[in-house]
């Protein structure tokens, strides 16, 4: 009876007030973490030009995305806390793109991009900026995308190609090709440059699909805010009508003589013949004879013309130019006197020589 009546009393105590036997302080709350998940990225770009002004990345989710809300992004320069530029991300938008401070390119050097949700870090990724500017190399002339490699275009070519190499470009950069001649744009092409460095080639074409007519040709490529250009002809230039040749014609002095040899050199040179003669030979070995030049020769006795021969040379560049003075049949033998011929080849100097023929004297008695 009395142990019913204290389990009684002390129920009735527990419910008015507690027991002793339970305590009154709370437990404390445990914090717990939320699980961050895995980001890749696949292809980041370590480098980029120095025209870029954004960076691209496609971060790769592994596992669930628990977080409330977004992710932020920071953008600063590798040695420096400062923020560059900041905004937010959401698995959602794939992409996480990063515009640089007034969508202008930044100057060249290393910077991070750094994701985070509060004070954790989903990644870090850093990249450089190139000093270099972008720059084609080796521009040259092909009439097909695999060659040959041609100085000039042929004659009635439809088509042609400009192959050249580049670097420090933007990947997706766009290329313009412009070709002109004397009379305005013949063609305009153009592409897009899908690396930093490579080979490529423009194309042009008229477009009629006529040829191109020979020419002096003119080709500008441009790219980002630098231009190339390359000066090409179409066809073989005219072909110039032979210099003339000059000749500097020149003879040795007149020989006079009784006879010439099969070489056409004097056989007994003199300049006094007997009353006998029947003939007489004059001549000169001339130098640097042009063909066909028309030649003369005069002969004279006693001042008055008696004789004239005139022609062509026929020979080569040096020759022998001689002429003959001969008896007739009534009157086979030279009458007596003094003689002079001359001797004139077109654009020198007349050469004059003079003989004579000793009369005929009777033997004395």
């Amino acid at each position: 009876m009395t142990l019913r009546f204290g389990v009684g009393i002390c129920l009735l105590a527990w419910l008015l007030s507690g027991c002793s036997m339970i305590s009154a302080t709370p437990s404390p709350t445990a914090t717990v973490t939320p699980a961050l998940p895995q980001l890749d990225l696949p292809g980041a770009p370590e480098t980029l030009c120095r025209e870029a002004t954004q960076l691209r990345l496609a971060p790769l989710l592994r596992g669930s995305w628990d977080l409330n809300g977004s992710a932020t992004w920071r953008l600063a320069a590798a040695e420096s806390g400062t923020p560059l530029a900041t905004g937010e991300w959401l698995p959602l938008q794939r992409d996480l793109l990063i515009p640089f401070p007034d969508g202008q390119p930044l100057p060249d050097g290393k910077y991070r991009v750094v994701l985070e949700t509060g004070t954790q870090t989903l990644l870090t990724h850093t990249f450089t900026i190139l000093a270099d500017s972008p720059e084609l190399f080796d521009l040259q002339l092909a009439l097909s995308p695999v060659g040959p490699v041609v100085t000039r275009i042929p004659d009635a070519s439809r088509v042609f190609y400009i192959q050249f190499r580049y670097a420090g470009v933007c990947p997706g950069a766009p290329l313009w090709l412009s070709v002109s001649d004397d009379t305005g744009v013949i063609c305009t092409h153009s592409l897009t440059l899908p690396e930093m460095a490579g080979d490529a080639l423009a194309v042009c074409h008229r477009a009629d699909g006529g040829s191109f007519v020979a020419g002096q040709y003119h080709a500008t490529l441009t790219l980002a805010s630098g231009f190339w250009a390359l000066d090409f002809k179409v066809g073989e230039d005219p072909t110039p009508p032979p210099s003339p040749i000059t000749y500097a014609t020149h003879c040795d002095p007149l020989f006079v003589a009784a006879a010439l040899d099969p070489q056409y050199q004097p056989l007994l040179p003199n300049d006094r013949f007997q009353w006998y003669t029947q003939a007489v030979y004059v001549g000169a070995t001339c130098h640097d004879l042009p063909p066909a030049v028309p030649w003369l020769v005069r002969w004279y006795r006693q001042g008055a013309l008696v004789h004239e021969s005139e022609g062509l040379w026929d020979g080569g560049l040096t020759g022998v130019v001689w002429d003959s003075y001969a008896g007739s049949p009534e009157v086979p033998f030279l009458r007596s006197g003094t003689y002079s011929a001359t001797l004139a080849i077109s654009g020198t100097v007349s050469l004059t020589t003079t003989f004579r023929i000793i009369p005929y004297t009777p033997p004395a008695p």
